[in-house]
Order: C-alpha cells, then sequence, then structure tokens
C-alpha cells in the first residue's frame, strides 16, 4: 500500500477554504462587494469575495427548479445579469444548507431578487418573505402574464419539489 504525505500548506490550503467568511452574527450581516462566478440556477449564485467563494441564495423569491417551465430563462436572466460581474450583497442570514440568504444587487443598484419577480421568473415566496414590494411586483408580473404567469396553471417551485421528492 503506498501512503501519500501531504505537504504542509495543503492543511492549510484545506482551512482556508472551509474556514466560513463570518465569523460574527455582525460579519453576517454586513453589505460586501463580490464578483459572481458561478449561476447555478434562478437564485441560487457564487461570488468570490477576496479569496473566498460565497453560495448564495436570493433572499424571498423562489425561482422554477430544473425540469420546470421556465427554469431555464430564469438561470439565463441570472446569468446574462450578473455572470463574470461585481455585484453589491447584502447578506440576510445563513439557511439550513450553509448559503448565505441574500439580497444582491446589480451594478447599476437594480434589486436582482425584484428583477426576477418583475419579470415573472420567480414567485414571491410568502413562506419566508413578507416584502410588500415582492409581492406587488408578482401581482403585477401575474396580471400581465410575463414569463411563467404566461402559463394558466404554474407550479409553484416549493409544490415541484414536494411533488418530485416521492
Amino acid at each position: 500500500m503506498i501512503k501519500r504525505y501531504w505537504p504542509p500548506w495543503s492543511l492549510l490550503l484545506l482551512l482556508t477554504l472551509t474556514t466560513p467568511r463570518f465569523t460574527t452574527a455582525t460579519d453576517a450581516t454586513q453589505p460586501w462587494h463580490g464578483k459572481v462566478i458561478f449561476v447555478q440556477d434562478g437564485d441560487s449564485l457564487k461570488v468570490k469575495v477576496g479569496h473566498r467563494i460565497e453560495t448564495l441564495r436570493l433572499q424571498g423569491i423562489d425561482a422554477p427548479e430544473h425540469g420546470q417551465p421556465f427554469a431555464k430563462d430564469a438561470t439565463r436572466f441570472v446569468k446574462r445579469a450578473t455572470l463574470g460581474r461585481e455585484v453589491r450583497v447584502n447578506p440576510i442570514e445563513l439557511d439550513l444548507y450553509h448559503r448565505m440568504l441574500a439580497d444582491v444587487f446589480l451594478t447599476d443598484g437594480r434589486s436582482l431578487n425584484q428583477e426576477l419577480v418583475k419579470e415573472g421568473l420567480a414567485w414571491h415566496n410568502t413562506n419566508y418573505s413578507h416584502d410588500p414590494l415582492l409581492k406587488k411586483l408578482e401581482q403585477q408580473a401575474r396580471r400581465e402574464h410575463r414569463g411563467l404567469w404566461a402559463d394558466g396553471h404554474p407550479v409553484a417551485p416549493w409544490k415541484w419539489r414536494h411533488r418530485h421528492r416521492k
């Protein structure tokens, strides 16, 4: 059996990459800027800040899941608006999956969270958010049949996930 020895610096690198960025509650709520390096879907992305990569989930919204109608549209929208660009992140808290729930702002000051709802590419997730502006934007998108609201009976992602877990 061959034994592998890891150089001393590899342990330091591993610790650096796995150590949480936020060490206090105050750190976790301070706005910061970073560059979007990966868009997972319509409401999840990775942002590089310094030498760290933070996984973000957009607060207050829920975009269609992979395999749902308009999922690709939502992902494409987020990629066009953010990929390779600087964004401002207003962190809220960590979710159960250790992603930072956040409001993300584009270089022109617009809220990515709000833009997705406004374009009919995400739901206002009222299970976790009572934001009156997100509610209003969803109502407008519904009335104007924008994006997923053009479908007669869109299925909310939380209901779709529940059906597909079984």
